[in-house]
């Protein structure tokens, strides 16, 4: 016993400790003598052996010490009391009750000093953790999450009205912009990379290629961090070293020299239009290359005809796009029919002239026809409805394809204004301009060039694609003026 205390002082010396630090307990510290049983290992609760007593009133204020629950100097310092707010710092239950009353009356809503400071505090990166993400609108009609929200997805780089990337070295080209604002663009561009780099940072989809386009956007040395990816980067700081106005610039919508033209005046160069160019990037083939992949990958296909041009407008290479994917068809116009044509007898005879046609991909499983107008919206939800209700089965995107000038632009600007709000009265003869679409319709043939992307939410898609030119067709051949006269519009 003396060798293993001995044992114990050596270690203690080396560890620091001497007799200096030794504390003896008195006889007296301890009040009972140790038992036996208190060594014996058992761990079990020993309340289960405790009856209760039924003569002892548990209410009674005997049983308790009612000063636990009494307001008072004598109390405060007891760790036993209860405090339910006092009346002395305006916190008890009156006061909360006449508070909220008084912002009943007044329509209002009071907020704790310490909440408030705890909202102002916290910062948008924190919100966005939390779930939270900016409203576009927060004053306007867009509020409310109930409403299904479309949103036309942009590239600083890209014509969002025709999908052409942007350049400014040859005007006879689509794309066409100034130097001056392809420069802004550009610049704009490199902003939305550094943002979209960083949003993937904030998922486990971080890679090399990432890493690298994270240095030469950022300017970092040395590799980027984990830390450094969770940085708010300060686009307003980037974009004053720009010499940009962000503010300025998201007020105006920027789209290239050829969408100006036909948005405006319904007019462009003969060079500029698909058919009459011998642009590459205006050819036929090169649409036919953009739509070749949809086949090989599931999507719901919207192809759109026209009813009053139907062997015309029907594509036909619609079954080696589509492959054995759903096809919907839109049959555009149907605002134009007598009353005394009804929507089963119009389907019915679509069915038959695609047959006639020799187009077999309607027969695929989930294939419909539906009546739509792109002009009025007739129609458009129940094809919604159809094409949405297929994408999320087959977790895919819709894809929109059809024959030049069949109206699928129209059809994609009738969906984005679906987000606003319809203006009371009339609209006055000088304001067209500010209800043009977002995307470049025209009586001519071949106006979007590459896919335009709308976020249908929910991780959902719907693309506009290059209209084909069908061979044999005679409105290629018009021009401007002498399509307006030969389209009907009513």
């Amino acid at each position: 016993m003396d060798k293993l205390a001995q044992a114990f002082d050596d270690l203690a010396r080396k560890e620091g400790f001497d007799s200096t630090m030794a504390h003896y307990a008195d006889d007296a510290t301890f009040e009972d003598d140790f038992e036996d049983d208190d060594f014996d290992g058992d761990d079990d609760d020993d309340d289960d052996d405790i009856v209760p007593d039924p003569d002892v009133d548990l209410l009674d204020s005997d049983s308790f010490d009612i000063t636990d629950f009494m307001e008072g100097e004598e109390s405060a310092d007891d760790p036993d009391f209860l405090d339910f707010g006092s009346s002395s710092d305006g916190n008890d239950m009156e006061a909360r009750i006449a508070a909220a009353q008084n912002d009943m009356d007044l329509g209002q809503l009071s907020i704790p000093k310490d909440l408030d400071k705890y909202a102002s505090d916290i910062s948008p990166k924190n919100l966005r953790q939390l779930g939270f993400r900016p409203e576009l609108n927060p004053f306007g009609n867009d509020e409310s999450p109930r409403r299904e929200q479309f949103k036309l997805v942009t590239d600083a780089t890209i014509c969002s009205a025709c999908g052409a990337d942007f350049q400014s070295h040859n005007e006879q080209r689509p794309g066409y912009l100034p130097p001056e604002k392809h420069e802004v663009q550009v610049q704009l561009g490199k902003i939305e990379d550094v943002q979209r780099l960083q949003n993937k940072a904030e998922t486990a989809e971080w890679t090399p290629d990432d890493e690298i386009n994270w240095l030469l956007q950022t300017g970092s040395g040395g590799g980027a961090t984990e830390a450094d990816r969770d940085t708010e980067l300060d686009v307003d700081a980037m974009a004053r070293d720009m010499g940009l106005d962000l503010v300025e610039l998201a007020q105006k919508t920027v789209i290239c020299k050829r969408c100006h033209g036909l948005q405006n005046f319904g007019k462009v160069d003969d060079q500029l239009r698909p058919g009459w160019t011998k642009e590459p990037l205006l050819s036929q083939a090169k649409f036919r290359e953009l739509l070749r992949p949809i086949r090989d990958k599931p999507a719901v296909i919207v192809a759109l005809v026209d009813i009053f041009d139907f062997s015309g407008s029907v594509l036909p290479e619609l079954d080696s796009i589509a492959g054995d994917n759903p096809v919907i068809i839109a049959a555009n116009k149907a605002d134009l029919l007598t009353s005394k044509m009804g929507p089963q007898r119009v389907e019915n005879w679509v069915r038959r002239e695609l047959e006639y046609l020799g187009i077999t991909s309607l027969a695929n499983v989930g294939g419909a026809v539906r009546l739509v107008s792109c002009k009025t919206g007739i129609g458009v939800d129940s094809l919604l409805a159809k094409a949405r209700g297929l994408a999320d089965k087959m977790d895919c995107d819709v894809y929109i394809v059809g024959a030049a000038n069949a109206g699928k632009s129209s059809l994609l600007n009738n969906i984005l204004t679906r987000n606003e709000a319809k203006a009371p009265g009339k609209r006055r003869a000088g304001n067209a301009n500010g209800n043009k679409g977002a995307v470049t319709t025209s009586p001519l043939p071949g106006t979007t060039l590459k896919f335009i992307k709308v976020d249908l939410g929910g991780g959902r898609n719907l693309y506009d694609t290059p209209g084909l030119l069908v061979p044999g067709t005679v409105t290629q051949l018009l021009t401007p003026d002498e399509l307006k006269m030969v389209v009907p519009k009513k």
